[in-house]
């Protein structure tokens, strides 16, 4: 019997699934950049740069040699010439960022409207989660964003050192109840402020993007049990569900109180993974809130003792680890159960290892891309100056990464007919794509902008 190998992916799939659904063309000429008269225009830019991370190649040095004269990825996208990595750092550090996070919007519409949301909602509603991330880190780079802390650590002698660190925080909302599982918006946390401010701005913008009720059930970490946030959710039509691990709050203690005068309403064990996880679950309703914003509250606490097998040295020995969860909703227990609720506050995490994580692992998230890039256009003061543009280098690649992140996945999890039959990883695909360039000779080009 002979082994066939298993069908792949091919770039002109791609691109027809790009123009077919989401009209990719459309896109882009409505992108723009702070040079004057370019050679290479910005939508040329943004498709190097869209497309790498489709390939999943890791820096802009390895994109450069793919423009090279003879590469068939310029060819494949209809440039006339190539260009390097020095034109793709002064466009994308002066990249107009409006058009990016509007087609970033305006594709997660089209997703909706296809119904790719639809499976997984839990009781009726889509699920959505916020969270925040570190993208990068330095010692010796800095720009005009970046947070400044203080490092303490130990020189050669042992002696204390502290040093100035340079970060860029920044604050994510992506659907987690869905296979496909795009970022809606992000937020970049500014120098004085810390992740819940600018968690609260990304919460406030997210309805004006997309309406208030794009999505239905919204999952946050403990940082976000506040007032505000409890408010602009009644506002908007969003049930939320909250970790609570402050012990110091009153609610925590009042729940706690509770519970502990009382036997679990609901135990159970369940395996899963190799592993077995007894639980034990309490909940009550109409607690409130605070004294100050007395909004009824539902709190549900889940004591967990996980029982797995681990190896040590050459035998595997039973460990079991005991976990202790609350999490406070607005969601009614005749609309979804504690028990479903227990499973939609562990969701969270997905944004964690379906989002941030995939991202940094498979993505080159964290590479740094174009941070402290000094060599940008100028622009003219009203007092006669010149000056570089700010440096929105870093915030453009971020936008583009979640949009080749967003095609990516809806291409394999949705379109794939491959993906279907044989199950390949998506990194798998992302390679399949990529030496399909050198198959043959190019016989239809990529998007290319209208007009």
């Amino acid at each position: 019997m002979i082994d066939r190998p298993f069908p792949a992916h091919t770039c002109p799939s791609l691109f027809r699934y790009l123009r077919k659904v989401f009209d990719f063309s459309s896109y882009l000429a409505t992108l723009r950049d702070a040079r004057q008269d370019p050679d290479i225009p910005p939508a040329a830019v943004f498709q190097a740069v869209f497309y790498s991370f489709v390939f999943r190649l890791p820096s802009f040095l390895q994109l450069q040699a793919e423009l090279a004269a003879e590469s068939h990825l310029r060819l494949w996208l209809g440039l006339d010439r190539p260009f390097g990595d020095d034109t793709l750092r002064y466009s994308l550090a002066s990249f107009d960022l409006e058009p990016l996070e509007q087609m970033l919007v305006t594709l997660n519409r089209r997703l909706k409207r296809n119904k790719v949301f639809d499976q997984g909602r839990v009781a009726g509603g889509i699920v959505a989660a916020l969270d925040g991330v570190e993208v990068l880190s330095s010692y010796s780079r800095c720009c005009e964003f970046c947070l400044e802390r203080q490092v303490v650590s130990r020189d050669p002698q042992g002696q204390p050192l502290i040093r100035t660190q340079y970060y860029h925080p920044l604050v994510g909302c992506q659907i987690v109840s869905s296979r496909v599982k795009p970022f809606l918006a992000l937020e970049w946390v500014r120098p004085g402020e810390g992740e819940l401010t600018a968690g609260l701005r990304l919460l406030q913008r997210l309805p004006a993007l997309y309406a208030s009720r794009f999505f239905d059930i919204l999952l946050l970490d403990a940082l976000y049990a506040q007032a505000p946030v409890l408010a602009l959710a009644q506002k908007t039509g969003w049930d939320l569900v909250i970790a609570l691990k402050q012990e110091n709050r009153d609610l925590y203690q009042d729940a706690q109180g509770l519970f502990a005068a009382r036997p679990p309403d609901q135990s159970w064990a369940e395996q899963q993974e190799g592993k077995t996880t007894a639980v034990r679950l309490w909940e009550e309703e109409q607690l409130p809130f605070t004294q100050a914003h007395p909004q009824p509250v539902r709190v549900v606490c889940a004591q967990e003792a996980v029982t797995q097998n681990r190896r040590r040295g050459d035998h595997l020995q039973s460990e079991t680890t005991h976990h202790h969860w609350m999490w406070i909703t607005t969601l009614e227990s005749s609309r979804v159960p504690a028990r479903q609720l227990r499973r939609l506050g562990h969701a969270r995490w997905k944004v964690e290892n379906n989002g941030w994580n995939d991202l940094t692992q498979n993505w080159a998230f964290k590479h740094g891309f174009l941070h402290a890039c000094k060599h940008r256009p100028q622009q003219r003061l009203p007092s006669g100056q010149r000056q570089p543009v700010p440096n929105h280098g870093l915030a453009a690649v971020t936008l583009i990464l979640c949009i080749a992140f967003l095609l990516s996945s809806a291409f394999a999890l949705r379109h794939s007919k491959i993906y279907r039959l044989y199950h390949p990883t998506l990194l798998e695909i992302a390679r399949q794509l990529y030496r399909s360039l050198y198959r043959r000779h190019p016989p239809i080009r990529g998007p290319t902008p209208r007009g």
